[in-house]
């Protein structure tokens, strides 16, 4: 949530001229709390737009109020607007976005008016209807009011009683910090966080000299990477090269920027933000609601225009080998080499728009930005994994054996300096973390502290042919080893975080006893690092990784006990009151601890279908439902744990993530064990929406015989065993897009037409929206869809938190505008769209494509055929706008190859079920590009074989139909 300013201002919004008795009654009555009105009357000149200014007022304001009477009012028209919203709809919109406390005084139909009071434009009347309605369910946890009234009296007492209502909500609420301050102007160094050593640096003269030759303004490269295995010295070289020595190789730095990925909460767009407010001296709020897309441009911009250098630490951790729910835990050795959840490309990013950001960073010059990862970034290598231009890849060794022998006796060790040598070189490389955890075993070996050579004379460590990373994890378990008491039972309880803590966490999880003695002997040993400046406690990942692996199943369940009664208290289960994913932080801490303890019944309780629902819907948060999903099942998604209650809704729940993720074979097979285990269970409704949910997923897969099949067998389903209406609906709905699809308009609209009435309540809400969004689809299809029918669907988006659907009419309203090549007013909703997707993991390639067709009509789509090629070596191109931007860049060539592609893929299984209008829409194309339409066989059932659980469905709907009529149905 954006925070307000640090005062009461409560913003007035409504329209001026006809309203102005009324706003000098609420004026009055804020005053008289003691608040302070943000309104137009007291408005300065300033340097912004007229939404700018409005927008800002709203998120400088702690409340907001609407007075919305019989008049719509000033609609900006600017590319800002895309929507065509009055002022007042958009600041109520921002207010809603942002959680505000929110009051809405309604104008009644008894309110007398004068004639400046009426609206007499239709578009407007119908805008400010859709508008009355979105204001009544504007509702948010913090605080929300809706009053009609029907004159100024009436008014006046109820914005005086509300108003003091509200003074008692913002005298309770709590202040948020305001971050901005920590920023330090550039060019002085500003890091987020410092970083945290364990040792003193020594050495690295040729790594130090390297970084220097790299940073010269004649370098040719932007990007340097270090790669190495944890522990290494990544972090502290870079930091000693940023902060002791960057500033003298030259000297025209517009600023250094450090940002480590291992903090929680670090992800690509969080580093943007910090760069750009660093960078520019603006506040972190002024970059909140950037999209990835813009903060990329932005960011881009400002790193080709003057000399910055960024410090991009830990970078792996963005990447799909750490999308896993231990990240914080896992070994080197067991990352990079498989994706856990799906069967994405390792060391690609989780996010796609990341990848974007890192191939831009490549020919970002002349700033400089230094990258350490344990795992090289997909983008940063060419097939041949040869960096690619702009990228100098370092591989880091170990210390030079006199450099570790000065670590060992910069931390008290004596001993003979060959035999220091010898033992670090031959038994770890000189690993910079090794070494300073053998210096923890030595200052602690008790008959000669301190001594090196009586140590290894005696020293039990059975290295023998072990690997360096064998070797470094080997070492790490014996300096545990050594710990104990209370000192081990912190460490084994930090352990299981997959994040820092402060000192009153540290006391919590410690069973409220004294930590001071357990904090220093950590912190002696090399175990523990403390963040000043942060004021916060944390363990080095690789130490963290080899304590967490090395726990017994008795020691883990106990610390993970301490670790689930403190978020378990914490924990709030009103989760439809969530405005943002931090807000569920703890729950999520607590689903995670629960599964790393193998306790897996009880996270599937606290992973509930609300919090599902609410992850779904309102946050689209595919990345973080798959990562608490995937340790549910076995070896796959076919294989649910058996510990799990009704484990269909686990399996559906992965389907559904796994297809917006954008892998529709994993998705049908999640979707496939849902159903059968659902029809094991004999769960009607469950059965129902699973065949649904698998023939959608053939659509995905243009299987569209079979889908057509697998839906008919849901509606005979639905007829025999009389589902329930929100089930049926579901069904017919699914059934008339398919038809709409396949160019069978007149079944489809009798289908439509045929939807049963659904129960109230939020879910038939959901499916209403749904519903009229593909029925938005279906007019834009047939050339008749409107502005306002836009306007509807999205406002019931909006009103009923379906993001997706709030997504798909900002791509629908895009291509709509494209169609009839309006580029201007179709990449604003486009790009917003896209940025929606790539914001959280999902794979939309219709977006991503119309988007940058409208943009290169508009000269904004930057380095365009490499973006095509981008494009079109993605999976599952949209081939059909591909093909008109190759036919823009002029490529006839590439431009039929996709069209042709487009042409097959509509062609589906064949005649009778092809996608009917995408395929005219690909023929019109080749028939433009001259080329000759392709002859492709129809339908072959043979080809179209069916799936061995279909028969166990209809022996399903007979075993009911024979049992009355399903009278013993259960319809979960």
């Amino acid at each position: 949530m954006s925070a307000p300013r640090q005062y009461l201002g409560v913003m007035v919004s409504s329209t001026f001229a006809d309203l102005r008795e009324h706003r000098a009654a609420l004026m009055s009555a804020i005053q008289g709390q003691h608040l302070h009105a943000v309104a137009m009357e007291s408005d300065s000149a300033r340097p912004l737009t007229v939404i700018q200014s409005s927008l800002e007022k709203v998120q400088d304001a702690a409340a907001y109020i609407a007075i919305i009477g019989r008049r719509y009012g000033s609609v900006p028209e600017c590319a800002e607007n895309p929507g065509g919203l009055s002022l007042t709809h958009l600041e109520f919109r921002e207010a809603a976005r942002l959680g505000r406390p929110i009051l809405v005084f309604i104008m009644g139909a008894d309110h007398l008016l004068t004639e400046d009071g009426f609206e007499f434009d239709a578009d407007k009347r119908a805008k400010l209807e859709a508008f009355r309605e979105e204001a009544k369910f504007a509702g948010r946890p913090t605080h929300q009011v809706y009053k009609e009234f029907n004159d100024l009296a009436s008014f006046a007492t109820a914005a005086t009683q509300s108003i003091a209502e509200l003074r008692q909500v913002l005298d309770v609420a709590e202040p948020v910090p305001v971050a901005e301050s920590d920023i330090p102007a550039a060019p002085a160094l500003y890091s987020r966080p410092r970083y945290l050593g364990s040792h003193d640096f020594v050495g690295r003269e040729a790594q130090l000299a390297t970084l220097s030759d790299w940073a010269r303004p004649d370098g040719q490269h932007a990007v340097a990477l270090f790669e190495a295995i944890g522990g290494s010295g990544k972090s502290i070289l870079t930091w000693e090269w940023t902060t002791r020595h960057a500033p003298g190789v030259r000297g025209d730095w517009a600023g250094r920027f450090w940002y480590s990925f291992y903090e929680s909460g670090a992800v690509m767009s969080d580093f943007c933000r910090h760069a750009l407010a660093y960078m520019t001296g603006k506040p972190l709020t002024a970059f909140q609601d950037r999209n990835q897309h813009q903060l990329t441009e932005l960011l881009v911009h400002r790193l080709e225009a003057d000399p910055w250098l960024l410090v991009l630490d830990g970078l792996e951790r963005v990447l799909v080998a750490y999308h896993r729910l231990d990240a914080a835990q896992v070994p080197d050795e067991k990352a990079g080499g498989s994706d856990e959840i799906a069967t994405r490309d390792p060391c690609a990013a989780i996010r796609p728009e990341d990848d974007e950001l890192l191939r831009r960073l490549a020919g970002a010059s002349p700033s400089r930005i230094l990258v350490t990862s344990r795992l090289v970034p997909r983008v940063f290598v060419n097939q041949a994994s040869q960096p690619v231009p702009g990228v100098l890849h370092e591989r880091l060794p170990g210390l030079r054996p006199a450099d570790a022998e000065a670590l060992l006796r910069s931390c008290g060790v004596t001993g003979d300096s060959t035999a220091m040598r010898s033992f670090l070189q031959r038994h770890c490389d000189c690993h910079p973390l090794v070494t300073g955890i053998v210096a923890g075993l030595v200052n602690d070996y008790l008959p000669a502290r301190g001594d090196f050579d009586r140590w290894s004379a005696c020293q039990p460590l059975d290295i023998g042919d072990l690997d360096l990373v064998q070797t470094r994890n080997h070492i790490l378990q014996a300096a545990v080893n050594a710990v104990e008491g209370e000192s081990r039972e912190l460490l084994s309880v930090l352990a299981l975080l997959a994040e820092a803590v402060d000192y009153a966490t540290l006391e919590a999880l410690n069973g409220a006893r004294d930590v001071t003695r357990s904090v220093l002997d950590l912190e002696r040993r090399g175990l523990l690092q403390y963040d000043r400046q942060a004021a916060r406690y944390d363990l080095h990942p690789v130490v963290r990784a080899v304590v967490a692996s090395g726990l017994d199943p008795r020691d883990r369940q106990e610390f993970g006990d301490r670790l689930v009664d403190h978020f378990g208290s914490r924990a709030h289960t009103r989760f439809e009151g969530a405005t943002s994913m931090d807000e569920l932080k703890d729950v999520l801490v607590l689903i995670r601890t629960l599964l790393q303890l193998e306790r897996i019944r009880e996270a599937a309780r606290v992973y509930s279908a609300d919090l599902d629902r609410v992850m779904r819907h309102r946050f689209e948060a595919v990345p973080e439902r798959l990562a608490l999903l995937r340790p549910l099942f076995g070896v796959n998604w076919s294989s649910p744990r058996p510990e799990l209650v009704e484990p269909y809704r686990f399996a559906n729940s992965a389907g559904d993530a796994l297809q917006k993720q954008g892998d529709p074979e994993q998705a049908l097979t999640a979707f496939e064990t849902a159903l059968r285990l659902a029809l094991r269970e004999g769960v009607v409704g469950s059965v129902l929406v699973n065949l649904v949910n698998v023939s959608v997923i053939l659509d995905d897969l243009n299987q569209f015989a079979a889908s057509w099949r697998i839906k008919s067998l849901g509606i005979e389903f639905s007829r025999h065993l009389g589902a329930d209406a929100d089930y049926t609906y579901i069904v017919t709905m699914t059934a008339s897009r398919w038809l709409h699809i396949a160019g069978r308009v007149d079944e489809s609209e009798r289908r439509w037409r045929d939807l049963p009435p659904s129960r109230g309540g939020s879910y038939a809400a959901r499916l209403r929206c749904e519903a009229a969004f593909h029925q938005a689809e279906f007019h834009f299809d047939r050339g008749v869809l409107t502005e306002e029918k836009l306007r509807q669907v999205e406002a019931d988006g909006r009103r009923h938190q379906v993001r997706w659907v709030t997504r798909g009419v900002l791509r629908l309203r895009g291509m709509w505008f494209s169609a009839q090549e309006d580029w201007r007013l179709a990449v604003p909703p486009l790009a917003e769209s896209v940025r929606m997707a790539r914001e959280t993991g999902i794979y939309d390639p219709e977006g991503e494509a119309c988007l940058a067709l409208a943009q290169f009509h508009l000269g904004q789509l930057e380095a365009p055929v490499d973006h095509a090629e981008w494009l079109a070596a993605g999976r599952e191109p949209d081939h059909l706008p591909l093909a008109r931007l190759w036919l823009a860049l002029g490529d006839t060539a590439r431009a039929e190859e996709h069209a042709l592609a487009a042409h097959r893929r509509a062609w589906a299984d064949g005649e009778p079920y092809v996608r009917r209008f995408d395929l005219e829409r690909a023929k019109k194309l080749l028939v433009e590009l001259g080329t000759e339409i392709p002859v492709l066989p129809p339908y072959d059932p043979a080809s179209d074989p069916e799936f061995g659980w279909e028969a166990d469905v209809r022996a399903f709907i007979e075993r009911r139909r024979e049992q009355n009529g399903g009278s013993a149905t259960r319809s979960g």
